[in-house]
C-alpha cells in the first residue's frame, strides 16, 4: 500500500523495517515480491542483493509492472501475473526453492486515486475495480447482476456491513431503472440507506467487499498460502502484511496448521496421518505500523504483518 506514481521516491512503503526483518534478506538469496505495487518493498529488498541475488517480482495490474521496470534494476524479473501462479513462472526460470517471499495484499494509493479504475467512492468514475483490467468480471457486472441474497450475503461475509440487507435492496430496485455503471451511482445509493452522515464506513466496506470477489483476492491468498510452503528452502520466511480480517484470518489459521503439522484428532495415541510441522510462526501477536507510520501514512493503520520460517 503506497502512495501515486509521482511520490515513489520519497514514500517508505507499510511496515518496511518489520518486513525486512523478519525476511533476513541474504546477499546472494532468491526472493519473491508476490505484490509489487509501487516498487517500495521491492526496491528495500533489492538493494541488500548481491549480483549473484536474484528478485522476482509479480503482479496482476499491467501498470504497476510498467512502473517497476522503471523503478528497479534490470536484475529483477518482473512478471504480469496474479502471484497464486508464481511456481509456474519459477519453473520456466529453473527456479525450485527460493529463501524469502513477501505478501502486501493492500491495495495502492495509486489504485484508490485514479478514478478511472473504479475502485475509490470518492470520486466518480467506471464501476471496475478490476486489479488486470483484462480479467471478464468487473464490479459493474457484479452489481447489476447479482440477485439481492446474493448481494446481501456478499456485504455481510466479506463486508460485515449490517445494513447490507437494505443497501442491497436500494441496489436492485436503483438498476429497474438504470444500469449502475459508476463508482458515484452506486456511493449515492448506499448513501441512501445509510445516510451521508458517517457514511464513510459503509461505503468503504461495501467497495471492499465487491473489490474482493471482483478480483478473487481470498481465493487467490488461500491458493498461494497451500502452495508456498514447498518452495521455501530450509530456514526460507514468508512474510504477509494483509490489510483486512479476512485475509488475516486466513493466513493465521494457516501458518498455524503448517507449525502444528498433525491433524490427528486429540484423543488418538499415536499420529495416523503422518504429517510433520513445515512451519515456525516467527510472529506469535501480528506486528501492526507504529503511531509515527499511521500519522504519516493513514493508510497504513490497518495493516496487520505475520511472518513463519520453513523448517
Amino acid at each position: 500500500m503506497e502512495s501515486g506514481w509521482g511520490s515513489t521516491k520519497q514514500h517508505i512503503p507499510v511496515l518496511q523495517d518489520g518486513v525486512l526483518s523478519y525476511l533476513q534478506v541474504h546477499p546472494d538469496g532468491i526472493y519473491l515480491d508476490c505484490t509489487l505495487g509501487l516498487g517500495g518493498h521491492a526496491s528495500a529488498v533489492q538493494k541488500l542483493l548481491s549480483a549473484k541475488g536474484r528478485l522476482i517480482g509479480f503482479d496482476g495490474d499491467k501498470e504497476a509492472v510498467k512502473h517497476c521496470r522503471q523503478r528497479l534494476s534490470p536484475s529483477c524479473h518482473l512478471v504480469h501475473a496474479s502471484y497464486e501462479t508464481f511456481h509456474t513462472h519459477l519453473a520456466a526460470l529453473g527456479i525450485h526453492q527460493v529463501d524469502g517471499m513477501l505478501l502486501d495484499l493492500g491495495i495502492s494509493s495509486y489504485q484508490l486515486d485514479t478514478p478511472e479504475r473504479g475502485f475509490s467512492y470518492r470520486s466518480d468514475g467506471p464501476l471496475d475495480m478490476r486489479f488486470d483490467v483484462t480479467a471478464s468480471t468487473s464490479a459493474s457486472d457484479i452489481v447489476n447482476g447479482w440477485s439481492h441474497q446474493e448481494l446481501k450475503k456478499l456485504f455481510r461475509d466479506y463486508g460485515e456491513e449490517r445494513r447490507g440487507a437494505a443497501i442491497s435492496s436500494a441496489i436492485v430496485e436503483a438498476r429497474k431503472k438504470r444500469r449502475i455503471a459508476s463508482t458515484g451511482q452506486l456511493a449515492k445509493i448506499i448513501e441512501s440507506v445509510v445516510g451521508t452522515y458517517a457514511s464513510n464506513k459503509s461505503l468503504s466496506r461495501i467497495f471492499q467487499s465487491i473489490r474482493i470477489v471482483v478480483n478473487n483476492e481470498l481465493g487467490t491468498l488461500k491458493q498461494f498460502l497451500e502452495g508456498s510452503i514447498d518452495y521455501l528452502s530450509d530456514g526460507g520466511r514468508l512474510v504477509a502484511i494483509c490489510y483486512h480480517s479476512l485475509e488475516d484470518r486466513l493466513v493465521k489459521q494457516t501458518f498455524r496448521r503448517f507449525e502444528k503439522g498433525c491433524i490427528c484428532p486429540s484423543n488418538f495415541p499415536v499420529c495416523q496421518c503422518g504429517l510433520t510441522p513445515s512451519l515456525k510462526v516467527l510472529t506469535k501477536r501480528v506486528a501492526r505500523p507504529l503511531k509515527t507510520e499511521v500519522e504519516s501514512n493513514p493508510r497504513a493503520r490497518s495493516a496487520r504483518l505475520r511472518a513463519a520460517e520453513k523448517i
